[in-house]
């Protein structure tokens, strides 16, 4: 072994040690944002598994002097910053092939070449090419980074004279950076159960926390489960513990957050009830919820990690569609949509896939218990826990504790033909029946197929009573359902979880406010208000229940508004009376006031009533025309924006990525593919309109007549609302900033917003107006507000469009409604409601040219043209 050889080993060490870590952080700083991989680190949102070393490293972000090449590594490559080489992770790249991500790999392959080669192999030849390639690769990085530091670092460590001794003690070390993806069935499979897994156990649990934390805080809710402490597991009760100490849901799973949620009846039910998987046209937000249940227990259920392409798209079709509809229950303050579609996409490495693979797994642990040929019978932790406490029952009480029934689930995971298959066993119940004793067929549902059976508890009373009553039972199962071909079917055993409704307190009550046009001489003497009252009460409370049963409660009168005493004969007061809900004395007086209360709630009604608010704006529509948008019952549509140029209207379906463009005349229809999602639109002129895309970051500027997109615009950040006037484009930029750039995206000025999370915006002669999910704000063109408008009642605000008066008309999702403000801020009515056929009315547009308003409602594909009078 010469020295010369050992002095080249030494200095190749030198460079993969000092020089190829300052470069690969050179071109990571490049790509990531150290300060915007802190946060996304902090929020636990890196699909990476980390080692030790490594993650001291991140918690030192965002100084990044210190990252080593592999951690710089699996960060570009598995945050998808980077393209991927073209001859793909692990192999060596053509010299054709010159793209930064091909140089990443020659860097990670130098490095891991000079640290398994033995130094006898470090000839002069290999040596001189070694450092020939490098300064290529040099020269490409600092012309990819617009300088010429990486370049300039090779020749300093070139001249610096090293300790041979030192650097080959230090090269022994080293260990290889770890590049190699093996691509087989069998790793596809288990990449596909990992990304599905990500989704059940990150996304899914974070959707139900914002669900329930939307409607009562974690202390609420512990107060709540006190009393039925005894009905959760001791897993359960922990996390409630630390739910309440913490006043946070963050380690309340999927299980626990549904049982509370279903038991105290957070959300409203979903459309076929609890407990029941909902059909595809059932959206309601439990619905959702209920799907998720689902989800997660199929999946924690299988016996086997593989899950081909097909089932795989089929996962993920169905999580998307959930999170877009998240998205819209929370108006798109979430990103749970682009997250989901994310997981299907982003890289994850081996040990990442190792993780979410065990975590699904781990939620209860499925395992092969038995074999009946050819029946393998698994089941996990839960079925476990439920046989062990059964057992324990059974020792301690011999009397009729035996011929208590257990419901069990039996599921299929490997059966074709399943919804034929589950008519034929319902069909035949009785003849299953027939014979067995200690166990009884129930019925048959989806998911793969699940039996539902009933089981004398005495038949679990050991395994040898277990395994001979299943048998029996399936046998005669599978001669009803299999053919002789089957070599093994695999069957997993589950509890069913009985969902008594718990008694809970009735919600105190929301008022109901009652108005009454009363003569003004009946306000003459007390006695006179004492008579009404009497003949109100009474016949509010004989109606309330449909039976006449006193029931006590309260009520407020609040000030007479004598706005329209000139016009009207009566006065107009305002009786606030019990909700329907309070039944009871207690719960009536469970929202009584103190003293100081209703002082304090008169007053500010007095101080109302000395400010009032016109509700009769002169403005009135009449409905002009109707569409119904035609679409194929698998196609869901989703309208958030419409537009009307001459007789041509044009509304973006935003879960199909298209525009729809519609003659008023209802003779033809087309569509414009679009490579993104549609969400905001503005016309720019008789054939053109610019989309802005959400959070792709991106304007469209698209042809309606040619219905080709034009030109594209990037944005720094994600656009939403988006109006055009005087030759510039208005968008706004992360919800709280306007960009005012000219049609080729060139930013000219900026506009600051009155809020942090405005929506839509529309700009009309020398005015901005825009709204967030509560209020309307109008502001000059550098910002200045002019005026606001907020009511309590109004929380749902989606779109904005203004006439050639400035009145604002604005949509109103959850209340049915489009609301009408006065170019003052000052005077409103509510136009259009859902007697008008407006359900969930989205998009709106004023046509000033014609006088007609254009409304969408989001999903019905129904639009409506109304002829507006002022």
């Amino acid at each position: 072994m010469s020295a010369a050889s050992k002095e080249r080993q030494a200095r190749l060490c030198n460079i993969v040690q000092k020089l190829f870590p300052k470069v690969m952080q050179k071109i990571f700083k490049e790509s990531v944002s150290p300060r915007g991989l802190q946060v996304k680190y902090q929020r636990k949102h890196i699909p990476i598994d980390l080692t030790e070393n490594e993650i001291s490293l991140m918690e030192k972000l965002p100084n990044i002097d210190d990252f080593t090449i592999e951690l710089c590594y699996k960060i570009l490559r598995y945050e998808n910053v980077l393209h991927e080489p073209s001859c793909k992770w692990g192999n060596v790249p053509h010299d054709t092939e010159v793209e930064i991500g091909d140089d990443v790999q020659r860097i990670l392959n130098a490095t891991n070449d000079v640290i398994s080669r033995k130094t006898d192999e470090i000839s002069q030849v290999y040596y001189e090419e070694f450092q020939k390639r490098t300064q290529e690769v040099l020269k490409r990085v600092d012309n990819y980074l617009c300088q010429d530091t990486s370049i300039q670092l090779y020749q300093t460590i070139q001249s610096t004279d090293i300790d041979i001794t030192d650097m080959l003690q230090q090269l022994a070390l080293m260990q290889q950076v770890n590049v190699i993806q093996t691509v087989d069935e069998d790793s596809e499979n288990i990449e596909r159960y990992s990304r599905v897994s990500r989704v059940i156990t990150d996304t899914f649990p974070n959707i139900l926390r914002d669900i329930i934390r939307s409607n009562i805080s974690a202390s609420n809710l512990f107060q709540l489960c006190l009393p039925h402490l005894k009905d959760f597991s001791s897993d359960q009760k922990t996390t409630l513990n630390d739910a309440n100490s913490s006043n946070s849901y963050d380690s309340m799973d999927i299980t626990l957050i549904y049982k509370v949620m279903r038991q105290f009846s957070l959300i409203h039910s979903p459309t076929k009830g609890w407990g029941s998987y909902p059909d595809n046209a059932d959206i309601k937000l439990a619905d959702d919820v209920e799907r998720i249940r689902c989800y997660r227990n199929h999946l924690a259920h299988r016996c086997n990690t593989n899950i081909g392409i097909d089932e795989f798209d089929d996962y993920f079709d169905k999580f998307r569609d959930i999170g877009y509809r998240m998205d819209l229950n929370f108006f798109q303050k979430t990103n749970y949509e682009r997250l989901i579609i994310s997981h299907k996409t982003c890289s994850m490495d081996m040990q990442m896939q190792i993780k979410y693979k065990n975590a699904l797994k781990q939620l209860d642990n499925i395992k092969l218990q038995f074999e009946e040929r050819p029946i393998k019978y698994f089941w996990g932790e839960s079925f476990d826990n439920s046989l062990r406490n059964l057992r324990t029952i059974l020792k301690e009480e011999k009397t009729e504790v035996g011929r208590r029934k257990v419901r069990v689930q039996i599921i299929f995971q490997n059966e074709e033909n399943v919804e034929a298959t589950i008519d034929i066993l319902n069909s035949l119940k009785d003849e299953i029946n027939e014979d067995l004793s200690g166990i009884e067929f129930i019925v048959a549902t989806k998911g793969s197929i699940v039996l539902h059976i009933d089981v004398l508890a005495q038949m679990l009373e050991t395994d040898e009573l277990l395994q001979s009553t299943l048998t029996l039972f399936l046998r005669k199962i599978l001669e009803r359902i299999s053919t002789s071909n089957i070599e093994s079917i695999d069957i997993v055993l589950l509890p069913v979880e009985e969902f008594t409704q718990w008694n809970t307190p009735k919600p105190i009550g929301q008022p109901v406010y009652l108005e009454f046009d009363f003569e003004a001489e009946l306000f003459e003497t007390n006695d006179n208000i004492e008579e009404q009252l009497r003949k109100i009460s009474h016949a509010i409370f004989k109606h309330s229940n449909g039976s006449g049963t006193n029931i006590d409660g309260t009520a407020t009168l609040l000030p007479i508004c004598l706005e329209n005493m000139s016009t009207k004969e009566g006065a107009n007061a305002k009786v606030q009376a019990p909700d329907e809900n309070t039944s009871t004395k207690e719960e009536a007086h469970a929202q009584a006031q103190t003293p100081e209360e209703n002082l304090s709630t008169t007053k500010e009604s007095f101080t109302q009533a000395q400010t009032p608010v016109k509700y009769n704006l002169p403005v009135s529509v009449n409905l002009r025309q109707q569409f119904n948008i035609k679409k194929s019952e698998k196609e869901y549509l989703s309208m958030f924006c419409c537009i009307k140029i001459g007789n041509t209207l044009v509304f973006t379906d935003y879960n199909n990525n298209r525009l729809i463009i519609y003659n008023s005349d209802g003779t033809d229809i087309h569509h414009i593919p679009l490579s993104y999602r549609p969400y905001y639109m503005t016309v720019v002129n008789s054939n053109t309109v610019a989309v802005s895309c959400g959070y792709n970051k991106t304007i469209l500027i698209i042809n309606i007549s040619t219905r080709s997109v034009t030109s594209t615009i990037n944005t720094s950040s994600s656009c939403h609302g988006i109006s055009y006037n005087d030759n510039n484009l208005y968008v706004v930029i992360d919800r709280s900033i306007i960009h005012v750039m000219d049609l080729t995206g060139k930013v000219l000025r900026t506009i600051p917003l009155p809020s942090h999370d405005i929506g839509d915006i529309t700009v009309d002669r020398d005015r901005l107006v825009c709204i967030d999910t509560t209020s309307i704000y109008c502001c000059s063109l550098d910002g200045k507000l002019i005026w606001k408008f907020k009511k309590d009642k109004f929380q749902d605000l989606c779109r904005v469009t203004t006439d050639n008066e400035g009145n604002v008309y604005v949509t109103n999702y959850i209340t049915n409604t489009v609301i009408v403000v006065s170019d003052n801020g000052k005077h409103h009515r509510e136009l259009l409601t859902k007697s008008d056929r407006l359900d969930r009315p989205w998009g709106i547009y004023f046509d000033i040219k014609e006088n007609i308003l254009l409304v969408c409602n989001y999903h019905s594909g129904k639009a409506f043209l109304f002829d507006v009078k002022r």
